[in-house]
Parts: structure tokens; C-alpha cells; sequence
């Protein structure tokens, strides 16, 4: 993180965000994600090394943890709010380069996240994400219009330990409930109520939580 700090800001802003309770605050977060990932995937054989130094996804989340604190602090101290915006900008963005994923930074992401596989996922400014959730590649978290989206909420919101797997789209400012599972190459417009399993079957879309429907 102080790598990426140190290539995307200047050594005056390095060292004011690194003396800051935000970047501890990220650092303790990251640290969750990654024994998350570790404990989570049985690829990484248990070895927080491996994901930390061999995981392009986790660069994403880790990217994310560092840009969402700099949002935190934009307008704090000498520096113009506009201008640790565009430093946050510009961590995320180096994030997305060595992961393939796009995290806005103001998106608000909770504890002990996971993405897996995590290319060609988008996390859009206004989703929300509870605890301990795990996304798979390809995901999208998107609002419902291309252009002329309305400025406010406009992107999903997802309860504590929801699992989205690959392909999936979520598109509008949704509510899914905690403890969710939705399958791969879902395409989810609607709330989504806990404990509900989403599924693709024969272009068919079937939510079980008692009562299925149609897309």
C-alpha cells in the first residue's frame, strides 16, 4: 500500500496519509480480506503469502481499501478535496490495471471481502457491501441506465455474506438480503429477499426462497 501511495501521490501527501488513522483503518482492513481469502479459497493452500504476493484480485481489493481512504480524507489537511479525489482516482485505477477489476473508491465495501477471479468485475460508486461477502469474475454491481444516470443511489446494495458467482449482473439500486447465493450469469434487477438461492436454468432464472419466478 505505501508502493502504491508512493507512486500515485506526491512525497508530501505520502506522508501525511501514512501518519493518518484512515490509512491504519485500511491497513487493518486489508489485513481481514486477506486471511479471509486465505481461510476462504483452498487454492491458496492456507499461505497469506500466496495471495498477497500471487492473487491479481486481491490487488484490486487491497487498491480499493487504499483509494476509499483517501476519499475519507479528501479536504482533510493542506490539500484540496478535488485533488485527493484524483489521487484516490488514480490508486484505483493502478489497481484496476494489475487486477482487471474496477472498484470505485466510494463505493463502502465491509469486512473480510473476497474477490475471486476477479476479472472483468465492476463495483459501481454507490454500491454498498456488507461483511464478510465473496464475488467471483466477471460481476457486475452497475446502475440500470447507460447514459444520464441520476447522481444519487443508483447501484446495489448487498447484505453480510452474500456470494455472487461469475458472470453475474446486478443492476439498479437493489436491495439483497443477507446469506444470499446467486448463481453464475444471473441477471438480477429486482430486491432479492435473505437466505434465497438465485440460479440460471435453461434461460430460465429461479429464485427459491419459497416461491420461485421468472426473470
Amino acid at each position: 500500500m505505501r508502493a502504491a501511495l508512493m507512486e500515485c501521490t506526491p512525497p508530501d501527501v505520502t506522508r501525511i496519509v501514512t501518519a493518518h488513522g484512515c490509512f491504519a483503518q485500511a491497513c487493518l482492513l486489508a489485513h481481514e480480506d486477506l486471511h479471509a481469502f486465505c481461510s476462504k479459497d483452498p487454492a491458496q493452500k492456507g499461505s497469506a503469502s500466496a495471495v498477497l504476493v500471487g492473487s491479481t484480485s486481491f490487488k484490486a481489493t487491497l487498491h480499493y481499501r487504499l483509494a476509499h481512504a483517501l476519499i475519507a480524507m479528501a479536504g482533510i489537511g493542506p490539500h484540496a478535496r478535488a485533488d485527493m479525489e484524483a489521487y484516490a482516482s488514480l490508486v484505483a485505477n493502478r489497481g484496476k490495471l494489475l487486477s482487471g477489476a474496477e472498484i470505485h473508491p466510494r463505493c463502502a465495501i465491509g469486512r473480510r471481502f473476497i474477490l475471486d477471479h476477479g476479472w472483468g468485475s465492476v463495483i459501481g460508486e454507490t454500491s454498498v457491501i456488507g461483511n464478510d461477502c465473496y464475488l467471483l469474475g466477471g460481476v457486475t454491481l452497475g446502475a440500470t441506465g447507460i447514459a444520464g444516470n441520476p447522481a444519487g443511489k443508483r447501484h446495489p446494495t448487498l447484505g453480510d455474506r452474500v456470494q455472487i458467482g461469475a458472470f453475474a449482473r446486478l443492476f439498479g439500486d437493489i436491495r439483497v438480503g443477507s446469506d444470499v447465493f446467486i448463481g453464475t450469469h444471473c441477471c438480477v434487477t429486482h430486491d432479492i429477499a435473505p437466505h434465497s438461492v438465485v440460479t440460471l436454468r435453461s434461460q430460465t432464472q429461479v429464485v427459491r426462497s419459497g416461491v420461485s419466478a421468472r426473470a
